[in-house]
């Protein structure tokens, strides 16, 4: 992968950030009133998944008002994402900072301390859908910006903020299809914000693929069920034997190159359904997979372990049949632990946070494996605070956003250079 090579600019800048620096913090520090407010706006404006376009045009609006230079993108009704992009004095490097807005449902209202759309504040936090995912990184992303340019202080290199949907889904309306059109070309780097513990550089996500079984039967009357063949009992076979592929898939590690972590394949069967009618023998039912792949493991293993399960049932028993489909889920995404946006990321996280991150990957997936396996250039993913993603009573310090935006505006310092 290509290195983003910035020793140079650090050097020739290094005295006259410190200073910078110095002014950022105070500034955010001041205006803390106005991010909070703004993080509760955000979490006050309803956006999941599927119905982006209230936070869209928000957010379009926000990145107007600090001079950005805005597009719209919509690939279907509803799915509103945000490219904003600032042009740098000399436009190097070129780099892409990601945040999604689009959040899961509340679920169960009743289990909510705090309505999850009220961004309340209480306990020193605020609470609501998408306060630790992911809306911490957008207030982030954008008050750092803000505080850069009402301090009027330029950056040489460009900056394209991507603000986007349908991340929760996979991205296919959101990043992929912005990626797509190609506003991630030249790009020497991606930034993605999210919560986080802030102790852990996310620089590594495993790859995910869908996975269908149908099981074939025969239709009949359940007063005459020898006649046919039910799929929801071969169906019960199939998931006992996949049972065993998904106990020893569990337990499989690959150690990251560069990092002190571990990641780990997975493989879940999430969905079983068959129901016809309570009197008709079920002459159909599907199994859905979920399965999470790390570097050591290819599709095309994938693939082939599934199909052994399946060619060996029916090497036992000559009335099963099924077929086998899967869906595209999200690519793999590895990038260098020593790359150089990560470098910035610790230097940064040593002055806000005291310490430094280290690079580390997920057995999770995620979105932004579209950018690498596009461009082929380095992520790393970085995030202060929250708690309760995708649970009741989500919620993030008031002290975590404000660090946030700490770390995200010196990190564009640190990455951009000022002028």
């Amino acid at each position: 992968m290509t290195k983003l090579n910035l020793s140079s600019h650090h050097l020739t800048y290094g005295v006259q950030i410190m200073s910078i620096n110095d002014r950022v913090l105070s500034y955010i520090d001041s205006n803390r009133a106005e991010i909070i407010a703004f993080m509760q706006k955000l979490i006050q404006t309803e956006s999941v998944t599927g119905n982006e376009s209230k936070i869209g045009r928000l957010m379009a609006e926000e990145c107007r008002k600090d001079g950005l230079e805005v597009e719209l993108v919509e690939p279907a009704e509803g799915r509103t994402s945000v490219v904003a992009t600032y042009h740098g004095t000399t436009g190097k490097p070129r780099v892409m900072m990601y945040s999604h807005y689009d959040t899961v449902p509340p679920g169960d209202l009743n289990a909510w301390t705090y309505p999850p759309y009220s961004g309340k504040m209480a306990d020193g936090k605020i609470w609501g859908r998408g306060a630790s995912d992911n809306k911490v990184a957008t207030c982030g992303l954008t008050m750092a910006f803000r505080a850069l340019k009402n301090l009027g202080i330029k950056l040489k290199g460009d900056v394209i903020f991507t603000h986007v949907s349908d991340e929760e889904r996979g991205g296919r309306y959101g990043f992929k299809y912005i990626l797509d059109k190609g506003y991630g070309d030249g790009v020497d780097c991606l930034f993605y914000g999210h919560g986080g513990s802030g102790k852990d550089i996310g620089i590594a996500a495993n790859g995910s693929r869908g996975c269908v079984i149908k099981v074939k039967g025969r239709a009949a009357h359940t007063a005459r069920l020898e006649e046919g063949v039910n799929a929801v009992v071969k169906a019960a076979e199939l998931i006992q034997r996949l049972r065993v592929l998904a106990d020893e898939v569990n337990r499989r590690r690959y150690r990251l190159p560069g990092t002190d972590t571990v990641m780990v394949s997975r493989f879940s069967m999430n969905k079983c359904v068959g129901y016809v009618a309570s009197n008709i023998v079920p002459d159909s039912c599907e199994v859905h997979i979920d399965r999470r792949f790390t570097p050591a493991e290819t599709t095309q293993q994938i693939e082939e372990e599934i199909q052994r399960v399946l060619e060996g049932l029916k090497a036992k028993d000559p009335e099963f049949n099924a077929e086998l489909s899967f869906s595209s889920g999200m690519e793999l995404s590895v990038s260098p632990a020593d790359s150089e946006i990560v470098k910035s990321i610790q230097r940064v996280a040593e002055k806000v946070v005291g310490f430094k991150p280290r690079p580390a990957g997920g057995s999770h997936s995620s979105d932004h494996g579209w950018f690498v396996s596009k461009h082929h250039k380095p992520v790393a993913s970085y995030g202060i605070g929250g708690s309760g993603t995708h649970m009741a009573n989500e919620h993030v310090s008031v002290e975590d956003v404000i660090l946030t935006t700490k770390a995200y505006a010196l990190l564009m310092l640190d990455l951009l250079g000022p002028e």
